[in-house]
């Protein structure tokens, strides 16, 4: 199911893109003769016009089929200087009717990800975040890095501003680190009541393309659920216990508790309740606890219809930023083969991402799959408009040229360049596949 999910998601993607070449092309007055939802042998079909609506076999997009698209092939076949021109084709209208088709396709991505944003904001949302304490990873993982750490933080610290961006949350910190790898970041922490600045540079991790600093979040140990049947629950640990130590040995974090657990099969945890401190003999089974710990719960605002559409706009806005920083970041060393996705790791990424959605609740699944949805859309609105051959920005760049000069391009020209275009997505889609190959061989471990 999970790969079912996938294709239908990312198939709703692709043909909300070909329906924006559709849309255009019928109101520029070019004959799109098929219109296909799926792609392959064709399931069923009813011509209704000029047009040829189609359901096809592979429910992994469609596409938009357009009167003299075939025109280029006749043109280089017949060794013509131009491509034939016939009333209603695509090569037939005026140079900005092309471009104005060739960009609707990538605008209803874009268009699509404002309105599933629109929809998250007017919904609203509910998610889990921790404080802003914070723990160093070099406490946590041997021999690892703590760029923090070496500025002089220290575990214990709560971080209240980056830059001049007020921090309330772990989330907060994560998503601007993450942004800004690189970057010299100022920070202020809070150190026992104490205001302290700190300068660092967040170090970019190749195989996410993120900046990190070497911390992890801040956990106070407070037992939240308990797993009925588990070790915890079997020890008399209840929701509510604040556990201060095992084995003797204090507890402040979960991180403390977790470390102190590793490897052990008995331990005597000792747990605060009602202001009385007890002490339980704990069996270990199968490595596991049972235990979840209480967590920050974060309610977003739910906005009317106009501020709805506004913090679509703001967010899709936001998002388009980020996707251009991200594409800059894989020329500053970054692991293509682990950081760009193929289709095939972006199928089983959304369908996993619908089933444990949808698995927490219908408007959680809604919410989810559409953030993820729009992040597609936003990628692929970018990504078509680059100016490169066989790519929507490729019938654009071409479309402006003959605009401005006056002129047809010669289908010989055009055909030569569209083997760079043809060269460079190759390029990225070897690196995809591979990336996609070891994605599912390190999966299948």
């Amino acid at each position: 199911m999970t790969i079912i999910y996938g294709l239908l998601g990312l198939g709703l993607v692709i043909i909300i893109h070909e329906a924006g070449h559709f849309i255009a092309a019928r109101l520029s007055g070019v004959t799109v003769e098929t219109f296909s939802v799926g792609m392959g042998p064709v399931l069923a079909h009813k011509k209704i016009k000029d047009t040829d609506y189609r359901i096809s076999l592979i429910p992994l997009g469609g596409y938009c089929g357009m009167k003299g698209e075939k025109a280029f092939q006749e043109a280089l076949d017949n060794k013509l200087s131009e491509i034939p021109s016939e009333p209603g084709s695509f090569y037939g209208v005026h140079p900005l009717k092309r471009l104005f088709i060739a960009f609707s396709g990538p605008f209803f991505n874009f268009l699509f990800a404002i309105i599933s944003f629109s929809i998250i904001s007017l919904i609203g949302y509910t998610y889990y975040t921790t404080s802003n304490k914070i723990i160093l990873a070099s406490e946590v993982y041997e021999n690892y890095p703590s760029i923090a750490m070496s500025a002089g933080i220290k575990t214990g610290d709560r971080i209240t501003q980056i830059n001049d961006t007020e921090i309330s949350y772990f989330k907060d910190i994560s998503e601007i680190i993450s942004l800004h790898p690189q970057e010299l970041l100022t920070v202020e922490v809070d150190r026992n009541g104490e205001k302290l600045q700190f300068e660092l540079t967040p170090e970019l991790d190749p195989e996410t393309g993120a900046g990190k600093i070497g911390i992890v979040s801040w956990i106070d140990p407070i037992v939240d659920t308990v797993v009925q049947g588990s070790s915890a629950a079997l020890a008399g640990i209840q929701k509510g216990d604040l556990i201060t130590s095992v084995d003797g040995k204090p507890v402040k974090n979960t991180v403390d508790l977790q470390l102190l657990l590793t490897d052990k099969t008995e331990v005597n945890i000792q747990f605060l309740r009602d202001a009385n401190i007890e002490t339980r003999k704990m069996i270990i089974i199968d490595n596991k606890v049972g235990i979840s710990f209480v967590v920050n719960e974060i309610h977003t605002p739910k906005y009317g219809f106009l501020g709805s559409i506004k913090q679509g706009v703001l967010e899709s806005v936001n998002m388009l930023k980020l996707t251009i920083k991200s594409i800059g970041l894989l020329f500053k060393g970054v692991d293509v083969t682990k950081a760009v996705s193929g289709p095939v790791r972006i199928t089983v990424m959304l369908g996993e991402t619908a089933k444990s959605g949808f698995s927490l609740g219908f408007s959680t699944g809604v919410i989810t799959v559409l953030n993820f949805l729009s992040l597609i859309s936003i990628s692929l609105f970018l990504m078509n408009l680059l100016p490169i051959p066989v790519l929507d920005g490729g019938l654009i760049l071409f479309a402006l040229i003959e605009w401005i000069s006056r002129r047809k391009l010669h289908p010989k020209f055009l055909y030569n360049i569209q083997f760079v275009g043809i060269a460079f997505i190759l390029f990225i889609f070897v690196f995809a596949l591979f990336g996609d190959i070891s994605y599912l061989i390190s999966g299948a471990k």
